[in-house]
């Protein structure tokens, strides 16, 4: 029976796995967005407002997806997800092969194309939501809990890695992203749709019927039989144990866990344990009922200044990434224009830039999850630390793309941003878990992921502002010619990045906030 469950749990996070590398492909707008401009006739305002809305529908959906995962179950919310990619993809390859071209009417089909795009944003996010609660409350007593929500989540990043190489290798040479775009349909519902049969929630019970099994197992050899004649407690097959006392076995160890903690100064928080009066292997009472009702998850947590900082501090720090994410197609095709390279190896650059940042944003969730739990249970150092390097690498990188003066320099800029943006969204995640509980993860982890959404929607705004002020700058300075002949640079898009920078610092600084809190909370509960 527990080999058949182990089975089944290996299969289910197999399938979250598959189910994130099938679902983050909303960066690959980057890939295809220039044709919005170059098919369609849009302004790089106009574009960047599709991405920006793709963006609001792809991150303000998580509260809902995050509730309806622990509602009605992730395997419909996975198929959910199937259907609106499908939906999305299928309606913008179809636009791009039938509207027509006239600029003047181009603007009749912003909300079209944004509408499509908020489709496979939304959908994008189910999965996300679905894959993500479904592990953190599967792992949530897992002391590997940082790399098992690194995985799916380094997936999830080189999702657009895997999809723009396929695009460079096989739909590079088409006139417009049509096919590609239906190629991606069809994908995305097809792994979604198989993934759903096989992602489950664990029961809650039995989870910690496992755990605390396991730890009991693990202390045993080592303890031994007391002298006073403790009988020896025999862990066997699951027949003899009933649920109630697998919670009894928890709330022992969830006891010791949190009475062996240490308050910031050092000390031991328990009086108990100080007294050294403790005997942990004596089965521990059931605490009784709070006289009082504990507030929903969702009013504690918005009175909680950790939820605000982090949730801020995102916004800060998402922005200025997504700004170069959803944009680096266009830095690309401006950059090359004083280059002899044609426009097939243009479009072939611009997919190694995009798969590049990709690859690097996959390696740094995966790296990052498991080095932050190093960090945390050896070191003893808080995880909110590497959220604070994260933000100094992307004020880095966010400097360094207002001084770009090469090609090649976007190489760069792409790892730097890959590794920040991959950073922050492996650590934020596990921190929500740690701090509000796995149990609430769907609904809290959905409110912070509000802030990409915000932050996205500035700096896109930002961009596409800064982009045309300077190609209208170029035009009225080469004078009355062929519209289709004047050409930006990096003149264009550099202001658009000393703002970024700006912003950058201030998420800096609310990633600060959020590493100094429960020593600014401690002690102001001391004074109290």
């Amino acid at each position: 029976m527990e080999s058949h469950e182990q089975f089944s749990s290996t299969l289910s996070y197999v399938a979250t796995c598959v189910s994130m590398l099938c679902g983050g492909t909303t960066s690959l707008f980057a890939t295809y967005g220039s044709s919005f401009g170059e098919v369609l006739g849009f302004t790089q305002y106009e574009t960047n407002m599709v991405a920006s809305l793709g963006d609001y529908a792809h991150y303000m959906s998580a509260p809902l997806f995050g509730y309806l995962t622990l509602r009605i179950g992730p395997r419909r919310v996975t198929q959910a997800a199937g259907v609106l990619m499908l939906v999305g993809y299928m309606g913008l390859s179809y636009a791009f092969d039938r509207l027509p071209v006239q600029r003047s009417q181009a603007s009749h089909y912003v909300a079209t194309m944004s509408l499509l795009f908020a489709l496979v944003g939304v959908g994008s996010k189910a999965a996300y939501m679905a894959a993500m609660a479904t592990t953190a409350s599967n792992f949530r007593h897992s002391r590997f809990a940082g790399i098992a929500l690194g995985v799916p989540l380094s997936l999830y990043g080189l999702s657009t890695f895997v999809f723009s190489s396929i695009k460079a290798h096989w739909f590079e040479r088409d006139a417009g992203p049509a096919r590609y775009l239906l190629c991606m349909a069809i994908v995305s519902f097809v792994a979604h749709v198989l993934a759903s049969g096989f992602v489950k929630l664990r029961d809650s019970a039995q989870l910690a019927m496992v755990g605390a099994k396991r730890r009991r197992a693990q202390s045993m050899p080592r303890a031994g039989v007391k002298a006073g004649g403790n009988a020896e407690v025999k862990i066997g097959d699951d027949a003899g144990v009933d649920q109630s006392s697998a919670e009894a076995i928890e709330l022992t160890e969830t006891r010791r866990r949190r009475m062996t903690t240490s308050d910031p100064d050092g000390e031991t928080s328990s009086p108990e344990l100080r007294r050294g009066s403790l005997d942990l292997a004596q089965p521990t009472a059931a605490r009784p009922e709070p006289t009082a009702a504990e507030p929903p998850i969702f009013h504690r947590f918005s009175r909680d200044p950790t939820a605000w900082a982090l949730l801020l501090g995102l916004i800060c720090f998402s922005g200025p990434g997504l700004a170069f994410v959803n944009n680096c197609g266009t830095m690309v095709r401006a950059m090359a224009h004083s280059t002899t390279m044609s426009e097939e190896q243009i479009g072939q650059y611009k997919d190694r830039i995009v798969a590049t940042q990709s690859f690097f944003s996959f390696a740094a969730r995966l790296s990052v999850g498991y080095f932050s739990d190093v960090w945390r249970t050896r070191l003893r150092l808080p995880r909110a630390g590497l959220l604070v390097l994260a933000a100094l690498l992307m004020i880095y990188a966010q400097q360094m793309a207002a001084q770009i003066a090469r090609l090649d320099d976007l190489r760069m800029l792409a790892v730097l941003i890959g590794v920040a943006m991959g950073s922050a969204f492996t650590l934020a995640p596990t921190i929500t878990a740690e701090t509000w509980g796995a149990n609430n993860f769907g609904i809290c982890w959905g409110v912070i992921t509000l802030g990409p959404a915000i932050g996205g929607h500035v700096c896109n705004l930002v961009f596409g502002f800064s982009w045309d002020e300077g190609l209208a700058r170029i035009a009225a300075r080469m004078g009355p010619i062929d519209s289709d002949r004047v050409h930006c640079d990096s003149a264009c898009f550099a202001p658009a990045f000393v703002t970024t920078t700006k912003i950058a610092y201030a998420g800096l600084a609310f990633f600060a906030a959020v590493l100094l809190m429960p020593r600014i909370l401690y002690l102001l509960g001391r004074k109290k």
